[in-house]
């Protein structure tokens, strides 16, 4: 038996992530492609394209986005959320439910995540050894994201990447060598 198969023309589901600074565009740009994925899907008659768009917001930004949707006949609905417990079971139920799932700001949910796990330890910074607690979690929904079978835009905040260097006096120094964002 081989391990291989004739591969097969099915559904894929778009995802999407975008990054920037607070004011930078995000959410603004995550509306306008997800309402243009859902006219698209409708006019195609794509089974599910007819369900509402679903947005986990964390920073008030679905009662500036709501007349985009409304003057675009797709229907928003909003769970008011920044804490990592409800983010599987948000995926879970927009994949039911839902034409599409719109994320702004991810950042919130990975913040709260690493908050969370430090109270939990009594602790106000993490340690080396958190990190492998915590990427476990986090791939919970990373995981879900990526496989699940719907339609899924992310936003989140601007972050940066540092590195060690030693200056021409010997002494280490650290210095911004690129940027992320800010989520696991």
């Amino acid at each position: 038996m081989s391990l291989f198969k004739p591969a097969e023309n099915s559904m894929a589901f778009f995802k999407a992530g975008f990054m920037g600074e607070a004011g930078s565009g995000k959410t603004h740009t995550a509306t306008l492609v997800m309402i243009g994925l859902i006219k698209y899907l409708r006019a195609k008659e794509i089974p599910g394209s007819g369900r509402p768009v679903f947005m986990l917001d964390t920073e008030q930004g679905s009662a500036w986005i709501k007349p985009m949707f409304d003057k675009a006949g797709i229907k928003l609905e909003v769970a008011k959320t920044r804490t990592f417990k409800d983010l599987v079971p948000a995926l879970s139920e927009a994949e039911k439910s839902a034409s599409g799932l719109l994320i702004d700001s991810v950042t919130h949910f990975w913040g709260d995540l690493q908050e969370s796990h430090m109270r939990k330890r009594d602790r106000t910074r993490l340690e080396f050894s958190d990190w492998a607690v915590l990427k476990r979690l986090w791939r919970d929904f990373s995981d879900l994201y990526v496989n699940s079978e719907l339609h899924c835009i992310l936003c989140g905040r601007l972050g940066f990447e540092y590195e060690q260097y030693e200056d021409d006096r010997g002494k280490k120094q650290i210095e911004k060598s690129g940027v992320k964002m800010q989520a696991e």
